[in-house]
């Protein structure tokens, strides 16, 4: 459901007496000044990652796009906790901890002060912050679509165990996307993003191209399109990560990393039969963590 507030401008009368008139006028517009600006919601989901946040509906507040706190931080491994009397809300993930301090626009990261481009705010219970100043405190990437209020984050890949996880997780849901175009239904129940309008292969490229290499791009669009246009698949596409029974990194360096995966074949509803995959990823020189083999054991 949108909620939206509309400001009803004072229609002008014609009034014999032009000091009547101008009272008249500024009463109103001081009327108009008194009355509190109220969220909109967006009415578009919140995204990280390729996946669809519970409970995360952007509000707009005076033209300023603000993102409810909660999923993101606990998505990324963040404990939340808070002060309301003192108006703080504090997030914690090992040694990095935040304070929010609602109503100013500022925050403290491990001690020292942070601006912020505007304060953040408690709404119905949920501590909401700008989607600027929320990709900048956690060094997310932050992708609006065009001609839309939806909230598109992903973050920045980091050669460390859990940033290789994360990133490839993330890899694949963009995979499903596009594997699944015609079947956004499996999508939501699996808790993946909507897939964009995909038609030409630069579309493609601009939904998997920070995630999968070109050759594994052109080989998708050659079996996914018909006369220059995408049109996906009509057949089920590949078995998510998500199903995976083990996934472990084996090999990290400063440029790549190595996982090992374990999943049930599709269609094996006993769960019993299973084939391994390994992953090799690597870092292009954009600084981008691409997926550049993908082997069956």
């Amino acid at each position: 459901m949108v909620i939206s507030v509309h400001k009803i401008l004072p229609r002008t009368y014609i009034l014999r007496g032009g000091f009547v008139h101008k009272k008249i006028l500024l009463l109103l517009t001081l009327a108009l000044l008194a009355v509190p600006l109220l969220p909109v919601y967006a009415g578009a989901a919140l995204e990280l990652d390729g996946k669809l946040l519970s409970d995360g509906d952007p509000v707009v507040i005076e033209g300023r796009l603000m993102v409810p706190v909660r999923p993101v931080f606990e998505e990324l491994g963040y404990a939340l906790s808070g002060n309301l009397e003192e108006g703080i809300v504090l997030a914690q993930k090992k040694n990095h901890k935040i304070e929010i301090c609602l109503w100013e626009p500022k925050l403290v990261v491990n001690g020292k002060e942070m601006s912020l481009t505007a304060a953040p705010q408690l709404i119905m219970g949920k501590t909401f912050l700008s989607e600027q100043d929320l990709a900048k405190l956690l060094d997310l990437q932050n992708f609006r679509a065009k001609g839309t209020d939806q909230v598109v984050l992903f973050s920045k890949p980091e050669l460390t165990r859990e940033g290789v996880i994360r990133h490839l997780l993330a890899a694949d849901r963009q995979l499903m996307r596009a594997e699944y175009y015609n079947n956004q239904e499996f999508l939501a129940q699996h808790n993946i993003a909507p897939s964009p309008k995909i038609v030409t292969r630069d579309d493609l490229i601009m939904l998997l191209g920070r995630h999968w290499s070109a050759h594994f791009i052109e080989n998708l669009w050659a079996a996914g399109s018909r006369d220059g246009q995408y049109i996906g698949f009509f057949s089920e596409g590949s078995i998510p990560l998500l199903y995976s029974k083990e996934l472990a990194v084996t090999e990290l360096t400063g440029t790549g990393a190595k996982v090992e995966v374990k999943l049930p074949l599709w269609g094996n509803e006993d769960m019993t039969r299973f084939e391994e995959r390994v992953y090799t990823l690597n870092r292009d020189k954009e600084g981008n963590l691409l997926i550049t083999n993908v082997e069956c054991k």
